[in-house]
């Protein structure tokens, strides 16, 4: 049922950009360029140089999607690189810093983490685990042998815990291996700045979430799982981007911008 789902949100997320937008997508959703996947005002210079050094050349494959969870942070978060003054996440401001695609060294070989978007000021930093349609199948939580507890001294034992928990159990729509991840590469990075740390898990939903089982069980999981880390010293929070977006129109900023997003992406399912 969920790939049902996956599919029929999908459909619906093309059928409505090949309604405002002049672009035409393949028959997988995928536009010919990155730039075609933006909203009105957003300039590919504004992040471009960020995606480049990430890893697994996102900007050339996955995020000319029109259903990229990487487009999608973009075409959130992009015009407030021009006036950071005016950003507000999670009630922290004066940011300074707003950043695409951040490595996170876990202190292992390999490819470190990648978090969507890495949000600081002076006291704090937000780091965002941006989901589209990602969630929407299962996924079996693995970790590979490297990832013991002897290999992260900076690490919380409750984190620790989870890892060993969750390693090789039951698929779910929370990728929680990920989640675990993002904190390992957190906590050896920043463990010892002063910054409090949030890592915030950012996630798509429909207007019609209530026609659905899969959205309250993959809240139920969120649910649980911030549960499982409450009161660590990296803060783990959960929003959904419409109701980000609600809370900054609520405070009237953004208002075209608030526009754009939502004749973009806001659908029935």
């Amino acid at each position: 049922m969920s790939l049902i789902l996956k599919e029929q949100a999908k459909k619906a997320l093309w059928n409505r950009f090949k309604k405002i937008s002049p672009y035409p997508i393949d028959s997988k959703g995928y536009l010919t360029e990155p730039a075609h996947n933006l909203l009105p005002g957003i300039k590919l210079e504004q992040f471009e140089s960020e995606f480049d050094s990430g890893s697994g050349n996102e900007l050339r494959k996955k995020f000319r999607a029109v259903h990229s969870s990487s487009a999608l942070v973009v075409n959130t978060f992009a015009p407030m690189k021009d006036n950071l003054s005016e950003l507000d996440m999670l009630d922290v401001h004066g940011i300074r810093s707003l950043k695409f695609e951040k490595k996170l060294p876990t202190g292992l070989m390999g490819t470190p983490p990648n978090l969507d978007l890495f949000v600081e000021n002076e006291t704090d930093v937000v780091a965002v685990e941006s989901k589209f349609l990602e969630y929407f199948s299962h996924k079996k939580p693995r970790f590979k042998g490297s990832y013991t507890k002897k290999a992260f001294p900076k690490a919380e034992e409750r984190w620790l815990d989870l890892m060993e928990r969750f390693r090789d159990g039951q698929p779910q729509y929370l990728d929680v291996a990920q989640l675990i991840k993002h904190y390992l590469g957190l906590s050896n990075t920043l463990g010892h700045a002063g910054q409090r740390i949030t890592l915030l898990y950012l996630f798509w939903e429909p207007q019609n979430t209530d026609d659905h089982e899969l959205f309250r069980d993959h809240r139920k999981e969120l649910d649980e799982f911030s549960k499982d880390v409450e009161g660590t010293a990296v803060n783990f929070v959960y929003k959904s981007y419409p109701k980000l977006w609600a809370e900054w129109e609520e405070k009237g900023t953004y208002k075209e911008h608030m526009r754009n997003l939502h004749k973009r992406y806001d659908i029935v399912m």
